[in-house]
């Protein structure tokens, strides 16, 4: 059951966060000396029967007694889920749009100069942006189907799987006539491992930093791709025989190493279609669309203009409200940027005896930063994995952590999952230390399998007090095994239980209040 919430008179900071399962879908308010400022982060659903209009839907009696404006809407991560649900906000002519920041991700199907920082024309945003958008989307698309049909000739080569691959080809040839290419991609995932697969998103540090050097010796390889492809395909086949004869056990291993970038290559496809089709309202309503980054371990603050109306650049974070950007940064836009073709990437995958499940875009360009006003810090996450806060192996940019101190409402980046740096940079932030009181966000499934993760109750239980001020605010109920733990840190019912709600949280007369909060674990 869903509960629509009533707008009441607005206190000076509202949080809502929206009940959308494995989504996210924040909307804050801010009552200024100018008026009202509302920024909407992300408005995606994850699961069957909501329908995309879903948010919007509990934006319209938000919005009803107001003036009607988002003045600020970010997509905060490369994800269809995330984003599907902005298209039909933008789209109401009812609701008036100030503004858009999109994910900055790379087109990586265009040959760029290596190592170089990323420009503005070479984010996909602002590529699909204009007359030329459908073009280079098509284009796109057709790149990651080139990228799945060269995988799926490797993964043949490792374990054999010819069945599947006619099947997939029937597939593509019925959709392909009807023009729809996305079933394709699509079709990808019906194979993927019930375990989780995408759900850990941070790398090991020192195979990370392994992957790197085999990465950059094969990226500077002088002898030229498009000559080299027909002799690589025949030497990872010959590798591949050679494994299946003499070492069997490690070719089911490098089979779904392969499968992981294959699925990833569709995930790219369907992300990147998702992303066109918010940028294709915003453009037939000339919403200005930004990508911002920072650079590398160095915060970018933002301060709330009322005669302008949007956010711009400020020196440092003031008395009004500002907003200061903490990623994603440049070289992490230009590592997902120059990624290995994938005769390369496949060479990886049969260079290591275990699985490699790689990382994408969509996990790690997420944008976070913390909002400032009336004395209070809201951090807004996304899916951010915060693997660029690190200047080495042991530390974090001390500028970074600075910029995160004193955090009254945290959204939970990756709806509670296994992202071990994000609770890293809390912890090494001051967070655990903090004595005000504070809130932490959580937006997950209807007793989700995997969440909260094992990486989030050890960050509970080792580093957060029971006498601390801290209170877990969820929008599914989560699985009783999941938080026993620490059930006594799960903030009340307030109002109609339920197994699933939306959650809203006001700052009035100096203090938090818990407004709405469905959900309450038997």
């Amino acid at each position: 059951m869903h509960h629509q919430l009533k707008r009441p008179k607005l206190s000076m900071i509202q949080i809502d966060m929206f009940e959308v399962q494995l989504g996210a879908a924040l909307l804050l308010s801010f009552e200024t000396s100018g008026g009202t400022v509302r920024v909407l982060a992300d408005a995606g659903v994850k699961a069957s029967g909501y329908k995309p209009e879903h948010v919007l839907n509990k934006l319209r009696p938000l919005l009803a007694g107001g003036s009607g404006r988002l003045d600020l809407v970010i997509g905060t991560h490369y994800d269809a889920d995330h984003l599907n649900g902005l298209v039909p906000i933008i789209a109401d002519q009812n609701i008036e749009i100030g503004e858009a920041w999109m994910p900055p991700v790379a087109d990586d199907s265009e040959q760029f100069a290596v190592n170089t920082n990323v420009g503005k024309g070479e984010l996909l945003a602002q590529r699909f942006s204009g007359e030329g958008g459908d073009d280079v989307l098509r284009r796109y698309l057709d790149f990651k189907k080139q990228e799945i049909d060269t995988l799926l000739k490797f993964e043949s080569f490792v374990e054999p799987l010819e069945s599947t691959k006619r099947y997939l080809d029937q597939i593509v040839a019925e959709n392909l006539e009807k023009d729809e290419l996305l079933i394709f991609f699509h079709q990808q995932l019906t194979d993927t491992p019930n375990d989780g697969w995408d759900h850990g998103i941070e790398p090991d540090v020192e195979l990370d930093q392994l992957l790197e050097r085999f990465r950059d010796r094969l990226r500077h390889d002088y002898y030229p791709y498009w000559l080299r492809i027909r002799d690589e395909t025949k030497y990872l086949e010959s590798l591949a025989d050679t494994y299946r004869s003499e070492v069997p056990v490690i070719t089911k291993a490098q089979a779904r190493s392969l499968a992981s970038l294959r699925r990833n290559s569709a995930k790219d496809a369907i992300n990147a279609n998702a992303l066109h089709a918010v940028v294709r309202e915003l453009d037939k309503r000339n919403i200005p669309i930004r990508c911002e980054v920072i650079g590398n371990g160095s915060p970018r603050n933002y301060r709330w203009d009322a005669n302008k109306r949007r956010f711009i650049l400020a020196k440092s974070v003031g008395a009004d409200l500002t907003f200061t950007l903490l990623g994603p940064s440049e070289s992490l836009v230009r590592k997902h940027r120059d990624r290995l073709p994938v005769i390369e990437s496949s060479k990886l995958a049969l260079a290591f005896r275990g699985e490699l499940r790689s990382i994408t875009p969509s996990n790690q360009l997420s944008y976070i930063g913390c909002f400032h006003f009336a004395e209070q810090s809201i951090l807004v996450s996304g899916d951010a994995g915060c693997v660029d806060f690190a200047l080495n192996r042991k530390k974090y940019y001390p500028e970074l952590l600075a910029a995160m101190k004193s955090l009254n409402v945290v959204q939970v980046a990756h709806h509670g999952g296994n992202n071990g740096h994000f609770y890293r940079v809390l912890k090494q932030a001051g967070y655990p230390n903090e004595t005000e009181q504070s809130f932490l966000l959580l937006s997950h499934s209807y007793h989700d399998k995997t969440r909260p993760s094992e990486v989030f109750r050890e960050f509970i239980l080792t580093t957060i007090d029971n006498g601390d001020d801290v209170a877990l605010l969820f929008t599914s109920e989560p699985r009783r095994e999941r938080v026993e733990d620490f059930l006594q840190m799960i903030n009340p019912c307030v109002g109609e239980k339920a197994d699933v709600g939306d959650v809203r949280l006001l700052f009035e007369n100096g203090r938090w209040i818990v407004a709405q909060h469905a959900v309450a674990v038997a």
